[in-house]
C-alpha cells in the first residue's frame, strides 16, 4: 500500500499539502545523488579513473530506471545469439538485490543470475562487485571471446563495444526525475551514450505512447536505432512433479498470482491475455527471498479460494523450487523476449561489433 501511495505522488496523482510537502522533500534529496553521478561520470571522463579495455568483445545491456524493465530476457536473448554465431560467451553481473542462501564463495547470486545459470547452462555466469576481475577470470578459465555484462549501463569500469539500453514502454523514463523524486538513475541526456535502444513491454502499452518514447530518444540520441519487443510467454513448469504444460494451459483456469518483481502488472496482464482468472495477485517487493512460512500461508490461501494452482515467475521459482512443494501445484510462467520491430537493427549491430578487430 505504501509503494502505491509513493508511486501515486512521484506521477502527480496525489494532490494536497502533504504530497506536495514529500514531492518537494524528494526534489531536495535528488541533487546529492545527482552531484556524486555528475562527480563520478567527470573522473571517468578526465581519465582521473581509468576504464579497462578487455581483449575481448564487450556488450553491455542496461537501463536508466529502477524497476523491471526486461534486462534479464534480454541478456539471454543475446546470449543466445551470440552462441548461434559460434562465440564463447560469458555474462557479468553486479549480483546485488538479494542475500540468497544459495550463494557460495562469495559468488553474490541474486535470482536474475539464478534464471541466467538455469536457462543457460552452457554459459558462464560470474557474479560479483570486481567486474574487471570476474571479465579476466572468464577469459582465463572459460576462454570466452564475448562477455555480456547485465546491468551494465552504469558501469564505467570495463570499457565496452556496445551499449543496449532497455527503456520500458509502462514506465519509460521514470517520471523524468531523479531518484529519490522519480526513479531515473542518471539524467536523461546521459542516453546519449547508447548505441541501441530496446523498447519492452510494447502489447501492453498503446501507439501513442510508443510514438512519444521514439521522439523523446530521437531528441535525446537522434543516432541510435531503435528496436521494439514483447515478453512473449513459452512453456510453464510445474515444479511439484516437473511436468511442463503449454501457456494456454492457464486458458479458464483459478490462478492465485504470486510475484517479487519490479514490474508485476506486467505479470498480470500477461496471466489475463492468456484468459486466465486471477482471482487474486500476492505482491512482495521486487528480489524478496521467499521463507516456509509464507509459501505455506500462501498455499493455505490458494486452496481456500479453490485456485486451481499458483503461478509465479520463473524469477520466483528460482527461490521456491528447493522447498520440496507437494501439497499443491505451483507453476511456474516461463517467457522470452520477441524483438516484433526494428530486428534488423539488432543484428547489424551485434554483426558489426563481432566483425570489429579490437585495438
Amino acid at each position: 500500500m505504501l509503494k502505491e501511495y509513493y508511486l501515486s505522488i512521484l506521477y502527480g496523482q496525489q494532490r494536497g499539502f502533504i504530497a506536495a510537502l514529500i514531492k518537494s522533500t524528494l526534489s531536495t534529496l535528488t541533487y546529492p545523488y545527482s552531484a556524486v553521478l555528475n562527480t563520478r561520470n567527470i573522473l571517468y571522463k578526465n581519465g582521473v579513473v581509468k576504464s579497462t579495455r578487455l581483449p575481448v568483445k564487450v556488450i553491455s545491456i542496461g537501463n536508466i530506471t529502477t524497476g523491471g524493465t526486461g534486462k534479464t530476457p534480454l541478456v539471454e536473448f543475446v546470449a543466445r545469439y551470440l552462441l548461434k554465431k559460434n562465440k564463447k560467451v560469458a555474462i557479468l553481473s553486479r549480483g546485488y538485490g538479494g542475500n540468497n542462501p544459495l550463494q557460495k564463495n562469495n559468488d553474490n547470486v541474486n535470482d536474475e543470475c539464478l534464471i541466467l545459470r538455469e536457462n543457460l547452462q552452457d554459459v558462464p555466469v560470474l557474479a560479483g562487485k570486481d567486474r574487471v576481475k570476474n571479465g579476466e577470470v572468464a577469459i582465463r578459465d572459460y576462454g570466452v571471446d564475448c562477455l555480456i555484462l547485465d546491468d551494465g549501463f552504469q558501469h564505467f569500469r570495463i570499457r565496452r563495444d556496445l551499449d543496449i539500453v532497455v527503456i520500458d514502454s509502462l514506465n519509460p523514463f521514470g517520471g523524468e526525475n531523479l531518484i529519490p523524486r522519480g526513479s531515473l538513475r542518471e539524467p536523461l541526456k546521459n542516453l546519449g551514450r547508447a548505441d541501441l535502444f530496446i523498447i519492452s513491454h510494447c502489447n501492453q502499452s498503446n501507439e501513442q505512447t510508443i510514438k512519444s518514447i521514439y521522439g523523446k530518444l530521437k531528441h535525446v540520441n537522434p543516432h541510435a536505432p531503435v528496436c521494439e519487443s514483447i515478453h512473449r510467454p513459452v512453456q510453464i513448469e510445474n515444479i511439484t512433479d516437473g511436468s511442463i504444460l503449454v501457456p494456454e494451459w492457464l486458458k479458464g483456469k483459478r490462478v492465485y498470482g504470486l510475484s517479487a518483481i519490479g514490474n508485476p502488472e506486467s505479470f498480470a496482464y500477461t496471466l489475463k491475455e492468456l484468459e486466465a482468472e486471477l482471482i487474486k495477485h500476492r505482491k512482495f517487493h521486487d528480489h524478496h527471498n521467499y521463507n516456509r512460512e509464507e509459501i505455506d500461508d500462501i498455499i493455505s490461501e490458494a486452496k481456500s479460494l479453490n485456485a486451481d494452482a499458483i503461478v509465479v515467475t520463473q524469477k520466483d521459482i528460482v527461490k521456491i523450487r528447493n522447498m520440496d512443494i507437494k501439497d499443491f501445484d505451483i507453476l511456474s510462467l516461463k517467457i522470452e523476449i520477441q524483438i516484433t520491430k526494428g530486428i534488423e537493427f539488432y543484428e547489424e549491430a551485434i554483426d558489426r561489433v563481432l566483425n570489429q578487430v579490437n585495438n
